[in-house]
């Protein structure tokens, strides 16, 4: 571990509806809000240590090829699961050895992706 960092402190998405996306995240996948700074236009949701900060952006947002994060999950199965039933546009559970993962996107049109090896 580095004595210099003691963690990842947040992972920067940007948004254009600052709060339909905080909804969608609080109110589908379960997270809870730390923060919000409404003039600033960035919101910071509660997943575990790192928190995933929302940004308001005033252009259309990139839609990165690349997934810059996963989400991991104990029960990769009842996660897919749980999104179907809120209808979020889901992809199959991938396997590669010891990690299991899908893509699924948010209200956004993020492409977002869910992880599962054994701890």
């Amino acid at each position: 571990m580095s004595t210099l960092f003691k963690r990842i402190d947040t992972v920067f998405l940007q948004v254009n509806d600052f709060d339909g996306t905080i909804k969608w995240y609080c109110d589908v996948l379960g997270f809870t809000l730390r923060w919000k700074d409404d003039k600033g236009g960035y919101a910071a949701l509660n997943i575990g240590e790192t928190a995933l900060t929302l940004v308001r952006s005033k252009t259309e947002p990139p839609k990165n090829a690349n997934i810059s994060f996963n989400f991991y999950t104990a029960d990769i199965e009842s996660a897919q699961q749980l999104l179907l039933q809120n209808n979020v546009n889901v992809g199959s559970i991938n396997e590669d050895g010891q990690v299991k993962w899908f893509k699924f996107q948010d209200i956004e049109g993020n492409e977002l992706e869910v992880c599962y090896f054994k701890e």
